[in-house]
């Protein structure tokens, strides 16, 4: 009789044992995660170091120049995001104005760029004699077709 407990407890121990085993690798094993569709997924697709784009208007003169120390497109919304850009915009008549910031971000059109970061724009005297100015914000919202500057609050 003794022998017959013993045994019934060697089972039990071992059932449960398994069962412990068993929980504990249920417990721990990873839940598949579920990945994006490729074209739902805000991945970029390039990226361009010291890039350098020129804007020219009907009669192929220079309009704006935008650069920046790198740019990543991103295809699913046809953006793009800007380190260390740069803006030129030129007038006939003006001196050209220059204007930094620390990151920018180019609306899919490309018409329209939102510096963020220690944005400065700094405007040159004129020939007409109007003085020269600098301009500080956090961010500024740039039109480039149309040559206006909007500082974002």
């Amino acid at each position: 009789m003794q022998q017959h407990a013993e045994k019934i407890l060697l089972y039990a121990l071992v059932a449960i044992l398994g069962s412990f085993t068993f929980w504990l690798q249920w417990g721990l094993e990873e839940k598949p995660q579920e990945i994006a569709a490729p074209d739902e997924r805000h991945d970029p697709d390039f990226y361009v170091e010291n890039f350098s784009a020129t804007g020219m208007d009907e009669q192929g003169r220079r309009k704006y120049t935008l650069e920046a120390e790198r740019m990543v497109h991103y295809p699913d919304d046809n953006t793009a995001l800007l380190d260390k850009p740069h803006i030129i915009q030129y007038e006939r008549g003006r001196q050209p104005t220059h204007a930094y910031a620390e990151s920018g971000w180019v609306s899919a059109d490309g018409d329209e760029v939102l510096l963020t970061g220690n944005v400065r724009v700094i405007r040159g005297k004129d020939r007409s004699g109007g003085g020269a100015s600098v301009m500080t914000s956090n961010k500024m919202r740039i039109r480039l077709k149309k040559g206006t500057f909007k500082k974002e609050s």
